[in-house]
């Protein structure tokens, strides 16, 4: 039974203009959202859908039963307060008892084919090279495809070094959630980081099993106004 977690419990405090109507999965971009966009590009793919809930959560939980596809079940994770992206895979492993296939962050558009995750090797991160360094900052990789470490918005690279944007679509690893657990048992209740707080260290111990899948196609994140322009220019 494959699954899929949706992380769509953002504040969208950048979304100005946006914000006092919409959560950020609900954003309208063209006829369509990041929510509903997703849902429909999962389709049966994943059999499990959960999403995670906390700014304006019903709003979130409407969209979703709206749009997914008839026969996946969908699950809510309600976050009282913000748990981050590892405490949201944490808490999910919890609850159904295995990590999911995909994890996907609900502020994207992209022509990434989501099922081939299901194939991919857990620990696979998907990065764009198209998408500028300056702005998001990303992974730097080596020649074989495996993952390095981060890569600053600030950051220049040496010769023949690589890296680009991590997109917030990735296969997690089972070995990520004891550093994951690690990181929320000295945070108390402060928000822990997927990628801070379960990659990385995980890459220190095990780098061979941390890989990336590069894809060229088009990938636009929305949590800027400027970006929902951007992106609302495809989706009209």
């Amino acid at each position: 039974m494959a699954a899929a977690l949706i992380l769509a419990a953002g504040k969208a405090t950048r979304l100005v203009g946006f914000r006092d109507r919409f959560a950020k999965a609900n954003v309208p971009v063209g006829d369509t959202t990041p929510l509903r966009f997703l849902l429909e590009a999962l389709g049966d793919a994943f059999e499990d859908v959960w999403i995670n809930l906390h700014f304006k959560g019903e709003q979130v939980r409407e969209e979703a039963e709206r749009w997914a596809t008839p026969g996946v079940r969908l699950h809510f994770l309600e976050e009282p307060q913000l748990l981050g992206t590892g405490g949201t895979l944490l808490e999910m492993v919890k609850r159904s008892a295995g990590v999911p296939e995909l994890l996907v962050n609900a502020k994207m558009f992209t022509d990434f084919d989501f099922a081939r995750m299901r194939d991919a090797a857990p620990g696979t991160m998907v990065l764009h090279p198209p998408s500028p360094l300056e702005t998001f900052g990303g992974l730097r990789y080596g020649e074989q495809g495996n993952l390095l470490g981060l890569c600053a918005r600030t950051e220049v690279l040496a010769r023949g070094e690589r890296a680009a944007v991590f997109t917030g679509i990735c296969r997690p690893h089972e070995g990520w959630l004891p550093h994951l657990e690690n990181a929320q048992a000295e945070s108390g209740e402060e928000p822990i980081c997927l990628v801070r707080d379960g990659l990385m260290p995980y890459l220190h111990h095990s780098p061979q099993h941390a890989k990336m899948w590069l894809h060229e196609g088009h990938w636009f994140e929305i949590s800027t106004p400027e970006r929902v322009a951007a992106a609302t220019s495809l989706y009209r």
